[in-house]
């Protein structure tokens, strides 16, 4: 659930760069689940690029800003993260726990370890308040740091397009991030 709240705009961006190559996002992921080190990525060749596919020019100052902000957005990431575990251990619900109570309301045929107790079922309530708002926050900084570089969501997003799909590219923004 943590994660599905987290998954929202361009955090799941961020999610997705911080593990270079990019990981498919679900909307099963729980908050146990965390991104692999953007240092664990596989190398990979670079991909044919077919004629239809649209080549997006990526300037050097351009990756190094995409890499600045995307190093404040994996530092807000971990923050959020952080303050989500604790907001749901604050209720005194355990990750597992609030997992398992978190899949069966989202599916009805996933019956927890144990039957939801009304106070589990509040803690459940007040936790989910409490992550929609962190998520909401975190999502407030994250925007402020990509627009610190000069730019706008749309070309962030596109370049990291660029970067998903160019594995040299993706290997630069890596050494950006590192150093």
């Amino acid at each position: 659930m943590m994660k599905s709240i987290l998954a929202s705009g361009s955090l799941l961006v961020l999610l997705a760069v911080s593990s270079l190559p990019v990981q498919a996002q679900n909307s099963n992921t729980t908050p146990t689940e965390k991104p692999a080190p953007a240092t664990q990525a596989p190398a990979a060749s670079p991909a044919p690029t077919s004629p239809s596919t649209p080549q997006t020019n990526v300037s050097p100052d351009e990756l190094k800003k995409f890499a600045v902000a995307t190093k404040q957005l994996l530092t807000i990431v971990n923050a959020t993260e952080s303050q989500m575990v604790q907001a749901v251990q604050k209720q005194g619900l355990t990750e597992t726990r609030f997992n398992e109570i978190y899949q069966s309301k989202k599916n009805p045929q996933a019956k927890p370890a144990a039957q939801i107790t009304p106070k589990e079922e509040e803690s459940y309530k007040q936790a989910v308040s409490q992550l929609t708002q962190i998520q909401k926050d975190a999502q407030v900084k994250m925007d402020k740091a990509v627009q610190e570089q000069g730019l706008p969501m749309e070309r962030f997003n596109q370049i990291f397009a660029a970067v998903q799909k160019d594995p040299q590219l993706r290997q630069e923004v890596r050494k950006m991030i590192q150093n």
